[in-house]
């Protein structure tokens, strides 16, 4: 009896697993396809450098948008380092904003939000934010210049706004993917 309930958990964890991985195949299939960037979830020394700049540049910013939040790691960082703050995490993706919000659930912080969606409507559609995070490809890029109004503080890594000149360009570390680079700008 326990051996065949064993083997029931086995092909069970084992369906589930396959199926996330399908989940996830597709998703980076139709993201690509579309010109999403691919996935890639944010290193902790990313994490860091994007906070340090928070806090040197905007230290008392009350709303902040991670767009393009993907698994939710930058907004979760970013919401624990400003409690004070009203973090939100905006995902076109259903499978990374399911993974975002089940983490946030489970872990907090209480202060994060992730949300489903288009990101440009959701701005258009937004008051404001004090700080925007982008950490996206070139296709959302492009339409960051009609939304600077948006923002008192935009911080992108690795894909500069097209014809926006940055008020800063910091060079950071360099790993498997690269030279990571955090352009800066401001209202």
């Amino acid at each position: 009896m326990i051996a065949t309930i064993l083997y029931l958990g086995v092909i069970i964890a084992g369906i589930l697993i396959t199926v996330f991985l399908l989940l996830l195949s597709v998703e980076v299939g139709v993201g690509l396809f579309f010109g999403k960037a691919p996935e890639v979830p944010s290193s902790t020394k990313l994490r860091n450098a994007v906070v340090s700049e928070i806090r040197a540049r905007y230290p008392d910013a009350k709303t902040v948008i991670d767009i393009g939040s993907g698994w939710g790691g930058m907004t979760r960082r970013i919401a624990c380092e400003f409690s004070g703050a009203s973090v939100t995490g905006i995902e076109l993706m259903p499978l990374s904003f399911g993974c975002s919000a089940l983490a946030k659930l489970f872990a907090g912080p209480a202060n994060a939000k992730f949300v489903i969606g288009d990101a440009i409507k959701f701005i258009k559609n937004s008051d404001g934010f004090d700080v925007g995070v982008c950490y996206c490809g070139t296709a959302l890029m492009k339409d960051i210049p009609s939304l600077s109004d948006k923002f008192k503080l935009i911080i992108s890594l690795d894909f500069p706004i097209p014809n926006v000149r940055p008020i800063k360009i910091i060079k950071l570390h360099n790993d498997g993917l690269g030279q990571h680079v955090m352009y800066v700008y401001k209202n």
